[in-house]
């Protein structure tokens, strides 16, 4: 069985049906919306010197995130034996389905900060607060995966798929809520940007602030004044969003 470690075509299949379906782009999907822009001409050269410089970082911090992304579907995928429904389905689906830009990230967040447990993007919604959309075409496809593990998988898969499903309800039950409030923030300050001030792009210092701000009665803990927990914190974030830091 070939490996698969690259997810370039089925990222733009689905861009293209988004596209056809809606006549934009992706943007408002996944993290180029929050792409640093400058309207042309309005920049001194050392200003466009600065941005020029802020946009190559953020581009390797975008990358990063992709290229995680792309580790863990591979893992999962390549895991998967012939005769899984999720494989037999294609590639173009099983992308679809399990991308971060279709799906809540702070569900993967909670089970798997690390992006180590190889089914974690398949068991992020079931322990997710929520759950499944009852309805959703994601819940369908896992109750069918789901029901074939029962049917008789081959015995190391099903212990593979046991492990991992005991790995994401332990740690779901305990999971890092400064990570899961480092990434709501994000959301909330990339929200409140100005159309083309790039310098409004949130970052780890900006975070940061805002965090430490809002528990203005945890001002004392030792942890939230520490550089080292924030770096590592920040560090971890930078696998699910762009983050300069």
């Amino acid at each position: 069985m070939i490996e698969k470690t690259i997810w370039d075509q089925e990222r733009k299949a689905m861009q293209d049906i988004h596209r056809e379906l809606t006549g934009g782009d992706l943007d408002a999907w996944n993290y180029r919306m929050y792409e640093p822009v400058s309207a042309t001409g309005t920049l001194s050269p050392e200003g466009s010197e600065k941005f020029t410089n802020y946009k190559d970082k953020w581009e390797k911090a975008h990358h990063y995130v992709e290229s995680n992304e792309d580790r863990m579907l591979s893992r999962c995928w390549n895991n998967l034996p012939e005769s899984s429904p999720l494989r037999i389905a294609g590639t173009d689906q099983f992308y679809l389905m399990w991308t971060r830009q279709t799906r809540n990230r702070q569900a993967l967040v909670s089970i798997d900060a690390a992006c180590e447990i190889i089914h974690s993007i398949i068991l992020a919604d079931h322990f997710n607060e929520t759950g499944f959309e009852p309805k959703s075409e994601r819940f369908g496809v896992y109750k069918e995966h789901v029901a074939w593990l029962m049917r008789g998988a081959e015995p190391h898969y099903v212990e593979n798929w046991s492990r991992d499903y005991v790995k994401c309800k332990n740690n779901a039950r305990n999971s890092d809520q400064i990570l899961l409030e480092i990434i709501s923030v994000y959301d909330v300050l990339s929200a409140n940007c100005i159309d083309d001030d790039w310098t409004q792009i949130p970052n780890a210092t900006s975070i940061r602030d805002y965090i430490c701000d809002q528990n203005n009665e945890r001002s004392d803990d030792p942890q939230l004044l520490s550089d080292v927990f924030w770096e590592e914190k920040m560090r971890a974030a930078s696998m699910f969003i762009p983050l300069i830091y």
